[in-house]
């Protein structure tokens, strides 16, 4: 009984301390409520030039856009205009906050909702283009 307690203790440290790291390290607030998804940010870490963090919320896409453009990013373009996906540009340190629709689980393929928040820090190529604000 007192190691499933200690356990699920250092559970709940690692999810705060994981939210704390990401918002001290990439310099973006994180949705309130959204939970550390750890395989959305394996994804990211095992991209190439990239390092981030993945979290999800059970919140409506439409809520979480707006809580990032109260945080003053500027919004990206991305492609043509939709209500499923949204990227942001912290300017001053050059991070990237990408919100989706969820529609399925990326491993499991089930039916999904809520929202999945990417914030993201891509190490610059040389020759790259500059994101295009809207």
């Amino acid at each position: 009984m007192m190691l499933t307690r200690t356990s699920i203790a250092a559970i709940v440290f690692m999810i705060c301390l994981s939210s704390a790291a990401a918002e001290e390290r990439l310099g973006v607030v994180v949705y309130p409520g959204a939970k550390y998804d750890p395989a959305g940010t394996k994804r990211i870490q095992n991209s190439l030039f990239a390092q981030g963090a993945a979290y999800r919320t059970g919140d409506d896409i439409e809520n979480v856009i707006a809580f990032y453009r109260q945080q003053g990013l500027l919004r990206l373009k991305s492609g043509s205009p939709s209500k499923d996906h949204a990227r942001f540009k912290k300017a001053d340190t050059g991070v990237d906050v990408v919100v989706e629709r969820l529609r399925k689980d990326p491993q499991t393929g089930a039916t999904m909702t809520g929202t999945l928040i990417q914030i993201i820090k891509k190490e610059e190529k040389k020759g790259s283009r500059s994101d295009t604000p809207i």
